[in-house]
């Protein structure tokens, strides 16, 4: 059984290994790439049990394209994920780390469509119980926005960018658990404008999210429907982005129909090189 520890030393010489990597060779001449991101939330939910609960996780990873077309790839990946929250719900702190290949089509210019399948390795460090097995995922990701210069001459506030994107995934088994073949899937979208004020870096976004789950076990976290209208502020940097933002959420749980209403507070980053 691993400790917390141990799961912490392993999420992180496993960030090493992709940052220096030992020296492959293939006749194509293939390039790592690695991926990055995280993101801290107050509360973790608008339920009940999560009154005053803190959320944190992080992921890192690393993938390798074994065989590429213009539209299209196969890539070996490594990833390792860590979350952990300030009631030490068992579900909410774990660290996994995952083995797997990636298929990544784009369908257009805005979609993608991704097929996974992986090896995790998932321990709930609270309970110090470990679970292994395999995972297949399908997914998408859908971004399109409109950027506008800054006209020339002009000194105030002007509108910099606004976007529309939506993302989801399909993940079978829901649960590492003997005997589980839950099927689950959730998906979101965001709609957003960015403001920009002269000779600052910084946005100043107003936006709307919907995020909606559902699952064929009919779990009650697994199939909600949750809507934000919020502000945050938003900065670009090399290959990614750094966030911080609040927003006024409805958490609706169809399966025991209730509705919770509140403030929501988040921060998070992401970036690729």
């Amino acid at each position: 059984m691993l400790s917390r520890s141990s799961l912490m030393i392993t999420y992180f010489l496993t960030i090493l290994f992709c940052l220096f990597p030992p020296n492959i060779s293939f006749a194509s001449e293939p390039k790592l790439s690695f991926t990055t991101a995280g993101t801290l939330r107050f509360p973790y939910s608008l339920q009940p049990n999560d009154d005053n609960n803190i959320y944190f996780e992080t992921f890192f990873k690393a993938a390798l394209p074994v065989w590429k077309t213009d539209k299209a790839k196969v890539s070996l990946f490594v990833r390792g994920f860590y979350s952990g929250d300030s009631q030490e719900f068992s579900f909410n702190n774990r660290a996994k780390i995952s083995v797997g290949a990636s298929y990544n089509r784009k369908l257009t210019k805005t979609l993608n469509i991704s097929l996974d399948l992986q090896y995790d390795i998932d321990n709930r460090y609270t309970t110090q119980q470990t679970q292994t097995g395999w995972r297949g995922k399908l997914s998408y990701f859908y971004y399109d926005n409109i950027w506008r210069n800054r006209p020339k001459g002009h000194k105030g506030w002007f509108r910099q960018n606004s976007w529309a994107k939506t993302w989801g995934v399909f993940t079978f088994p829901e649960s590492l658990e003997d005997g589980n073949r839950n099927l689950a899937f959730i998906t979101g979208g965001e709609l957003a404008t960015a403001f920009a004020r002269p000779n600052s870096k910084l946005q100043y976004v107003p936006f709307v999210d919907l995020i909606l789950a559902k699952d064929s076990y009919k779990l009650a976290a697994n199939n909600k429907a949750i809507f934000g209208m919020g502000f945050k502020l938003r900065k670009s940097i090399k290959g990614g982005e750094i966030s911080a933002g609040v927003k006024y959420a409805f958490d609706r749980r169809w399966t025991r129909g209730t509705t919770q209403s509140g403030i929501v507070v988040t921060s998070g980053w992401y970036k690729s090189f």
